[in-house]
């Protein structure tokens, strides 16, 4: 019985330490997704680095996760393995969104699981020893071959295709992730100039005002002019509040910071409402908690601005500007799943 399933072993060995070290490498210098883009928002908001540089680190582990199974050290790389893929599917899970994703990566898990258990029973016992360098890079090029032709393919169809015309689709992700871009961007330039006493904070705070406005706008498109004013007029209140909370840090008055905060949190459930009624869609839930998300990361970004924490300044942003582009996208790409003729 063990020798039948040696065939099976050293398949389950060489597809997962190959798709370990290749997705490892691919997260490391971001070459066939937007990786950070699959990063929770949860998770963005407490790292202490971006997301592109926690993905950076995420690329080496997977890269050492591999080059343990294909290395001889099997049934440690398989539990590791198995460990490490049913967190990205908690991860992929907590974003609201790549459900699809995190079921393949848990089908992947129990793959690595068995592969562990069969080289624990005694499966592959003979091959469990170091196969060599050149053995690895090797493996991890046939890998390669199998687990990239098709993607590659693919890709250079879709090249084709975006070479004649950009979808409507991108074009409207686009579009928002330009309008939510220039919401925390003004947003910022209001921090810095209200912090700091600058001479342009007025003008500043006009031009974020036109921000929501224009988001508005866009969002009237599909749904109405009701419906757009409405949702500039909650966000005008979101930014209101915000500027009131800003000035409350700054004079050191607590109580009325915690009434600004309050006020900005109940802000964001009446637009996490109003959204989720709008597009079925856009779950309350994870609306609320994008929005919440929103909330912290820009009173962090505050909060390191008025202590003169440069760095932690600079983190704040990042985190910032990489989750705004998470909720834009979410936003999108439900307009699309709603009105699928118009794409």
């Amino acid at each position: 019985m063990t020798d039948r399933l040696t065939t099976p072993w050293w398949a389950l060995r060489v597809a997962l330490g190959a798709a370990a070290f290749l997705a490892g490498l691919d997260k490391f210098f971001n070459l066939l997704a937007d990786w950070p883009g699959y990063l929770s928002p949860l998770a963005a908001a407490v790292l202490p680095v971006s997301a592109s540089t926690f993905m950076h680190a995420i690329g080496i582990v997977e890269m050492a996760v591999g080059a343990l199974i294909l290395a001889g050290y099997t049934r440690l790389g398989g539990y590791v393995a198995s460990a490490w893929l049913v967190g990205i599917a908690v991860n992929l899970i907590s974003t609201g969104r790549y459900f699809d994703v995190a079921v393949r990566d848990v089908a992947m898990a129990i793959a690595a699981f068995t592969l562990a258990r069969l080289t624990e029973a005694g499966v592959g016992v003979e091959a469990e020893r170091p196969i060599g360098v050149k053995n690895i890079i090797g493996a991890s090029i046939a890998g390669a071959a199998l687990l990239l032709a098709p993607g590659t393919a693919a890709a250079q169809s879709a090249h084709g295709q975006a070479s004649k015309a950009i979808s409507p689709a991108a074009t409207l992700r686009q579009d928002m992730r330009t309008l939510w871009s220039d919401h925390v961007i003004w947003t910022r330039d209001y921090i810095v100039a209200a912090v700091g006493d600058q001479p342009d904070q007025q003008a500043a705070a006009v031009r974020l005002m036109k921000n929501q406005e224009d988001i508005g706008a866009a969002v009237a498109a599909y749904y109405g002019q009701p419906a757009g004013a409405k949702l500039t007029e909650l966000l005008k209140e979101h930014i209101s509040i915000a500027v009131d909370l800003i000035k409350a840090a700054k004079a050191g008055d607590n109580a009325a910071k915690q009434r600004a905060d309050q006020q900005w949190h109940r802000n964001a459930e009446d637009i996490a409402d109003f959204l989720s009624k709008a597009n079925p869609n856009w779950p309350r839930a994870t609306l609320v908690a994008m929005m919440n998300t929103h909330l912290s990361t820009t009173t962090d970004e505050v909060v390191a601005r008025l202590t003169k924490n440069w760095e932690q300044d600079v983190r704040a942003f990042d985190t910032v500007y990489h989750h705004i582009l998470v909720m834009s996208d979410a936003l999108a790409d439900g307009i699309v799943k709603q009105f699928p003729n118009k794409f």
